[in-house]
């Protein structure tokens, strides 16, 4: 996978629910996110429009393999090949009932042929069915609608990289009297 798993999501929400980049900005110059990395350094619920946040959690590693090839270059590469599991949560909120009334798209958007495409070019799947916790009493009495929708993901990391192979060198081997042998492979 050579994006972040959080990324593909987030574009897949925007695609598939049609929103925009933001909402704008705040009177303070903050930008209003409608679809985001969860991040708490930016500020959310500055607007009755829909706003979602993706965050990947408890990753656990299930292969972590390494191997070296030479390739029709003539050059050695570092193979590595990792799989992982981790959990999504995806969460949908809003002021008004736009949360209420759109959270089950998120589970429609990740079953949909864009998000399919996506997995498979960039090596996850995701849970067939998200689980989806209505949590909108949590926040007290901010008036927030949300919503929590997480699936069960599994990833696939490739990494390949060049490596030094030495098939000519020249060994020395010394001890206390001084040098006592030679190896070369020239």
């Amino acid at each position: 996978m050579n994006k972040q798993i959080e990324k593909i999501i987030v574009d897949i929400i925007k695609e598939e629910l049609d929103l925009p980049d933001n909402y704008g900005r705040t009177e303070r110059g903050d930008v209003i996110p409608s679809v985001i990395i969860y991040s708490q350094n930016i500020k959310l619920f500055n607007t009755d429009k829909l706003q979602i946040t993706v965050q990947a959690n408890n990753f656990k590693t299930y292969s972590n393999r390494l191997e070296t090839l030479q390739k029709d270059d003539g050059k050695f590469y570092q193979i590595q090949d990792l799989n992982q599991g981790c959990q999504i949560q995806i969460d949908c909120y809003s002021r008004n009932n736009e949360a209420l009334y759109r959270h089950h798209e998120i589970i429609a958007a990740m079953n949909s042929i864009h998000a399919q495409e996506l997995m498979d070019l960039y090596n996850f799947k995701l849970g067939i069915a998200g689980n989806t916790v209505n949590i909108s009493g949590a926040d007290g009495g901010s008036d927030i609608n949300r919503f929590v929708t997480t699936y069960n993901a599994i990833i696939h990391h490739h990494k390949e990289k060049e490596i030094n192979y030495y098939d000519k060198f020249k060994a020395e081997a010394y001890n206390e009297k001084g040098k006592f042998s030679e190896v070369s492979n020239y």
